[in-house]
C-alpha cells in the first residue's frame, strides 16, 4: 500500500471513529484511538510496532487538522469539521452499491428520467454512476436493476440535483425478460434467478 493510499485510508478510519465518538479525546488519542482504528486499519497497523503507530497517527492528525478535517487538541479534544464530514459524505457516496440479495423476488426496478439540457452535468453524472451501481441501460434515459435500489437512486439523484426529473417504476414483468435475467446472471452470479 502506497503512503497516500495508507495516509487517506488513516485520515478516513480517524474520521469515522471521531463521528462515531463524538469527539476523539485526550485520552483516546494515543495509544487507545489505535485500539479504536486497529480492525479498519489492520493491514497498515500490522507492519508497524506500537511507537511507529503512534507516530504515524500523530502525523496523521497533524495533516488533518492543516487541511481543516479536524479542529480541536489533544487536551480538549479533537473534532470533526464540516469539510472532514463533506469528505465522509463523499466517502459513503463512493462506496454506495445496491444490496445484492440471495435470491430475486422476481420485480424489476426502472429509474427513468428527463433531464433538461441545462442540467447536463448532472444528467451526465447520474447516467455515469448508475452504470457504476449495476444498472442496465434499456434505452437512454432508461435504466433497469433487477434488485430494490429506490434508496440508493434518491441519495444518487439528489446528490446531483436532479430528483425532480427522475421517475422510479417497480414492475414485475418486461419484455425481453429471459435476456435481461441472463445478463445479471452473469453480473450477480451469488443471486438466484428464477
Amino acid at each position: 500500500m502506497a503512503r497516500n493510499d495508507t495516509t487517506s485510508t488513516v485520515i478516513d478510519g480517524i474520521l469515522r471513529f471521531t463521528v462515531t465518538s463524538g469527539a476523539i479525546t485526550a485520552g483516546l488519542v494515543i495509544p487507545n484511538l489505535l485500539i479504536g482504528l486497529e480492525k479498519p486499519l489492520s493491514i497498515f497497523w500490522k507492519h508497524l510496532d506500537r511507537r511507529e503507530r503512534e507516530r504515524e497517527l500523530h502525523r496523521v492528525v497533524s495533516y488533518m487538522k492543516s487541511n481543516h478535517l479536524l479542529r480541536g487538541d489533544y487536551e480538549h479534544g479533537l473534532q470533526i469539521t464540516d469539510k472532514g464530514r463533506e469528505r465522509l459524505s463523499q466517502l459513503d457516496f463512493d462506496n454506495l452499491s445496491v444490496q445484492q440479495p440471495k435470491k430475486w423476488d422476481g420485480s424489476w426496478h426502472l429509474v427513468i428520467y428527463d433531464i433538461p439540457e441545462k442540467q447536463r452535468v448532472g444528467r451526465k453524472a447520474l447516467t455515469s454512476k448508475l452504470n457504476d451501481l449495476g444498472f442496465y441501460q434499456l434505452q437512454r434515459s432508461v435504466w433497469l436493476h433487477p434488485f430494490p435500489c429506490r434508496k440508493v437512486t434518491e441519495t444518487v439523484t439528489s446528490r446531483y440535483k436532479v430528483g425532480q426529473y427522475i421517475s422510479y417504476i417497480k414492475t414485475s414483468h418486461i419484455d425481453n425478460e429471459r435476456v435481461l435475467i441472463q445478463k445479471f446472471k452473469k453480473k450477480y452470479p451469488r443471486t438466484s434467478f428464477k
